[in-house]
């Protein structure tokens, strides 16, 4: 081959090089871009990513692809429906769902997992301190915990594990209102 035929083999060489690694950059910069754009609405709520929400319960279980267990059983103290309602698919999926008070201040959450008796989804409970803990009378494992709140009010917590699911009830309110809802979830606590 000639000199020039060699400068010209190096030259396209050179060129194919550079656009592959303008390309391999591009590619790069999008993915970025996209999973930042995908994280916006997260940071904006304050919320870990992966958590999603859901306007109504009916939307919730479209969303996890599975029917919720939710009481028989709701005191007329509590506004229907929840306020909030963040879900997760991560691990099979779990929910929570935030009610108020007929006052208007946050007083309960329901949260379960859907797919399985494993732990809740990160960040779908506001974070809490426990003070207290003791075994309750909702089946084996199942612990009432007394817990303090970021914003230092106190609550109740109900913890179990049954019907294949985990479950957690935290009220403000009593503590006879929590453990009655708890039981009249349909096919678990006997």
């Amino acid at each position: 081959m000639s000199e020039p035929g060699v400068t010209a083999a190096r030259r396209a060489a050179s060129e194919g090089l550079r656009a592959l690694w303008t390309l391999a950059l591009v590619l790069v910069g999008t993915a970025a871009l996209l999973w930042a754009l995908d994280a916006v609405p997260g940071w904006l709520r304050g919320e870990p990513r992966g958590v999603r929400r859901a306007s109504t319960v009916e939307e919730a279980e479209r969303q996890l692809r599975a029917r919720l267990m939710l009481p028989a059983y709701f005191p007329d103290t509590y506004r229907w429906p929840p306020k909030a309602i963040r879900l997760t698919r991560d691990e099979g999926g779990s929910v929570a769902l935030a009610f108020d008070a007929r006052d208007g201040t946050p007083s309960l959450f329901l949260a379960e997992t859907v797919g399985g008796t494993g732990p809740l989804g990160a960040g779908l409970l506001p974070e809490a301190a426990v003070i207290q803990q003791q075994r309750a009378g909702l089946g084996e494992g199942s612990t009432l915990s007394r817990i303090v709140g970021e914003d230092g009010t106190l609550w109740n917590q109900l913890e179990w594990t049954a019907g294949g699911r985990h479950f957690v009830l935290r009220g403000r309110g009593p503590l006879e209102g929590l453990t009655r809802m708890a039981r009249s979830i349909h096919g678990v606590v006997r």
